[in-house]
């Protein structure tokens, strides 16, 4: 997995996610975290590896701040938690079939 953040200007972050499996793309993604309604949104949208969309053109994943931690972060269907300086880890809520489970997505820095 790849993840790159911009620095926070303008009321916003964005970042593109890469995942890559057996070395090939399986999908891409591109995220902001946003000032709205006086609140944090983090939101996505997913590509394929021919940069076709899996949502339709105007829809996007959206989670909502809900609250701030020390080390975690929580939003609707996702918690961004600190390890260390150099490690986060990212819990998200996958619906699939009428049925959700939690994916843990494991991030440490590499520069």
């Amino acid at each position: 997995m790849e993840k790159v953040w911009s620095s926070a200007v303008g009321g916003s972050m964005m970042g593109p996610f890469k995942l890559v499996v057996e070395n090939e793309v399986q999908f891409y993604e591109i995220e902001t975290i946003s000032e709205e309604n006086g609140t944090l949104v983090f939101r996505l949208k997913h590509f394929h590896r021919d940069l076709k969309g899996w949502e339709k053109k105007d829809k996007t994943i959206d989670f909502v701040l809900v609250k701030v931690m020390e080390n975690k972060v929580y939003f609707t269907g996702m918690t961004i938690e600190k390890v260390s300086d150099n490690e986060i880890n990212i819990y998200v809520a996958i619906e699939d079939n009428g049925s959700t489970t939690e994916e843990k997505f494991s991030y440490t820095r590499i520069n």
